[in-house]
């Protein structure tokens, strides 16, 4: 199914090469002005309001960030951008693929004045049921964010192992690879002041984390996740929990070995597929 977008979501993004070569040499790296400036206060209204209405489903891990799911299913100027081509064609272009489809969207809200705990350390990996390399997620700030307010800080280099795949979300995943960064003196890629608009990419494998939010105000940050369009479900069952039940609400009906393609998971640049 075709949506109609606004024409600014439908225009490449200025990549450069060397953008490309850091994306894939670090797993993660920060782009200025990826939602274009006309469009931010739309679609911080429209995540806003449709995390409200999924406000019963809304997910609180450890009082570190607040995340609703798929708000793209609710709402039209949601739906605009997580099918935009323009962010698409980035996750494509870092990703070395053809073509890229949703995973799923999530809100990632960190209350202020450290009601926001530090969000620790981890892969995102651990979660997700597909067998491919080629996982990414923009994540972008959909107010100002300065260092205080908790945005992201990477390990580079961390893409290229699942060291902490066996761990969730957790003070045991946050200690391991700490521990990790120091015995392999690992090199960390500090939180930077992220204008709204300005995004993350970073790979499902790459150590992550936020500090806690000391500001006065809410982080309002909105995320999508990709993957490679010609991915596929592993063969073998998963081998957590969160794995199977993220396989089941995200992929239904899909076949063991088969491609990770259900009506959850439009193709984006070529949305035929």
């Amino acid at each position: 199914m075709l949506f109609n977008t606004h024409i600014a979501l439908a225009e490449d993004y200025d990549l450069s090469q060397s953008q490309i070569d850091e994306y894939q040499n670090n797993g993660h790296v920060l782009l200025r002005n990826v939602i274009p400036e006309s469009e931010v206060a739309e679609l911080r209204t429209a995540v806003l309001r449709a995390h409200e209405a999924l406000k019963d489903e809304e997910e609180d891990f450890q009082k570190a960030f607040r995340i609703t799911q798929n708000l793209w299913e609710i709402n039209d100027t949601v739906r605009a951008h997580v099918l935009s081509k323009r962010y698409a064609g980035i996750a494509a272009k870092f990703l070395g693929c053809r073509d890229v489809r949703i995973y799923h969207d999530l809100t990632f809200f960190k209350e202020g004045l450290g009601k926001g705990k530090p969000t620790p350390w981890h892969q995102d990996g651990h979660y997700w049921p597909l067998d491919t390399e080629k996982c990414i997620t923009l994540w972008v700030p959909l107010i100002d964010c300065p260092v205080d307010m908790g945005p992201m800080s990477f390990v580079s280099g961390s893409h290229l192992n699942r060291n902490a795949e066996h761990l969730p979300i957790s003070d045991e995943s946050d200690e391991y690879i700490r521990s990790l960064v120091e015995t392999e003196k690992l090199s960390v890629a500090p939180a930077q002041h992220m204008n709204a608009g300005d995004a993350t990419f970073h790979s499902c494998w790459t150590y992550h984390a936020a500090a806690s939010n000391t500001t006065d105000r809410t982080r309002i940050a909105f995320a999508i996740a990709y993957y490679d369009a010609d991915a596929t479900v592993p063969l073998q069952p998963p081998t957590n929990a969160r794995r199977a039940a993220n396989l089941a609400r995200w992929f239904p009906g899909a076949i063991p070995g088969g491609p990770a393609v259900t009506e959850k998971n439009p193709a984006v640049l070529c949305p035929l597929d």
